[in-house]
């Protein structure tokens, strides 16, 4: 049997449910990526993250020749045109069945379809499997089958889940190396039109498995006993930054949970805190994605919490603007969105901090932020960014009270107390000196009026109490 084998946001040849199950055979496979600039840009798709796929697709390529597998390359404009030329592939090789991991976002999940109801059609079979989740969205499930709406008990469920069927779950391994190969490889392209990219320090995002791997062990090694206590401090290195690894599948979560319970003596939810959260943090994006499909809205530009939409979000230009380039005169939230637009990334805490701050103190649409977001984010993801946008809106599930609103002040001086993360990425205050780093209006009048940072564009206490009230009219 010669299998067609569809990768997609899973780049690498370990514990690749799809890949070890199109190889199972070892008379061949041929490997197919697909790329789709229009659907891409349709999706908001960072040039950084289209950077790091492409990166990644060329390593992907060569640990596949290794097992005699070659990769083609194909593009077609949009996920409509999808299916047909995955077909044309499939006839040019005479591949007798297709195989994929899912993927749970709406539009993924019709290009799917489409794709799996066209093979058909034409007599060759078609195989999908779990990989983004531990365990696929319908397994994990309430008392009355229906999809959770909170996490705690989703974790709760999936921790037991996991205890019973632990052998189920783990990672798989690399798949059987091919007799021959079929076919040549192509060119995996370094650029795709539209989405222009030039980095002076690619190397910070290094491209391949084996450096996620690499990253894993070192993080569990030096880092995991300490995260609890130092996730939310960015001016250090006290998270993994494997998301971007996780939302291209070039490391997959199974991979991840499995590490950290072996780094944690065999232990779910004992032993080391630090440990216990991070594993609590991958099962929050496992949540996220069963969300996909327990609520299909979300993937739609709707909020969770339906009575949200009689929200009136205010219109002001000037205020997005400010926020995007790091202008409004608060030093964590500019500081905080200097790095997402410098480098492509953001710290978790401070993600929370300039969401809240866009949403409750600016009062502006929370789509506009998560669309600003993964405009420019390398591990953008529509489940994880979606989930954490609403719930910094409080539209979302688990989402925070709507009169529990972060103060950027107490945020600031609580995740960066010295000041050194304001320091590096708002060089206007690299030479303020002590707490006034954190509010610089407290600075005296000269020696304030001697410095070129922008004054804050609203009241934090004022807009705060006008937000509680604008969500309390919609629950009146």
């Amino acid at each position: 049997m010669l299998s067609l084998m569809w990768f997609r946001t899973d780049l690498r040849v370990d514990d690749n449910p799809a890949l070890h199950a199109a190889a199972q055979s070892g008379n061949g496979v041929v490997g197919v990526y697909v790329v789709t600039p229009g659907q891409w840009d349709e999706h908001d798709m960072a040039p950084i993250k289209v950077d790091f796929v492409l990166r990644n697709l060329q390593c992907l390529s060569d640990e596949l020749k290794k097992l005699n597998i070659a990769l083609r390359v194909i593009e077609v404009d949009r996920f409509d045109d999808v299916a047909k030329a995955l077909l044309e592939l499939s006839r040019e090789h005479g591949c007798d069945r297709l195989c994929f991991n899912r993927e749970y976002e709406l539009n993924e999940r019709i290009r799917d379809e489409a794709v799996e109801d066209l093979f058909k059609e034409h007599g060759i079979g078609v195989e999908s499997f779990t990989d983004q989740c531990v365990f696929e969205p319908g397994e994990i499930t309430t008392g009355d089958g229906g999809y959770y709406k909170v996490y705690s008990p989703f974790k709760r469920s999936w921790y037991k889940a996991y205890q019973e069927q632990s052998d189920r779950v783990k990672p798989i391994g690399k798949p059987k190396k091919q007799k021959s190969m079929v076919g040549s490889s192509d060119a995996v392209p370094s650029e795709v039109g539209g989405f222009a990219f030039k980095s002076t320090d690619t190397n910070h995002w290094e491209a391949g498995e084996q450096v996620a791997k690499k990253m894993l062990k070192s993080f569990l090694r030096d880092h995991g006993d300490s995260y609890k206590e130092e996730r939310d401090l960015p001016a250090i290195e006290g998270t993994s930054k494997l998301s971007p690894y996780l939302v291209s599948g070039v490391i997959s979560l199974r991979t991840c949970v499995h590490a950290a319970v072996e780094a944690n003596s065999g232990e779910l939810e004992k032993g080391s805190k630090g440990i216990v959260h991070w594993i609590s943090e991958l099962i929050w994006r496992e949540f996220y994605k069963h969300i996909l499909i327990g609520f299909p809205r979300v993937s739609m530009h709707r909020p969770f919490q339906l009575e949200t939409e009689r929200i009136e979000w205010k219109e002001n230009d000037e205020h997005f603007q400010a926020w995007c380039e790091g202008r409004t005169g608060y030093p964590i939230v500019d500081a905080a969105m200097r790095q997402l637009v410098q480098t492509g990334w953001m710290h978790n805490r401070l993600r929370m901090i300039v969401a809240m701050f866009l949403t409750k103190n600016l009062f502006l649409d929370w789509r506009l932020g998560e669309r600003f977001f993964m405009r420019h984010l390398i591990d953008g993801d529509l489940s994880a960014n979606n989930g954490g946008w609403q719930w910094s809106a409080s539209t979302g599930t688990d989402a925070a009270p709507y009169f529990r609103i972060f103060n950027p002040y107490s945020q600031s001086k609580k995740c960066d107390p010295d000041g050194e993360f304001i320091r590096r990425f708002v060089p206007e205050l690299s030479e303020v000196e002590g707490s006034a780093v954190h509010e610089p209006q407290t600075i005296p009048g000269l020696l304030r009026s001697s410095i070129e940072y922008p004054d804050q564009i609203v009241d934090h206490s004022t807009t705060r109490n006008e937000a509680i009230d604008a969500f309390k009219a919609i629950r009146d």
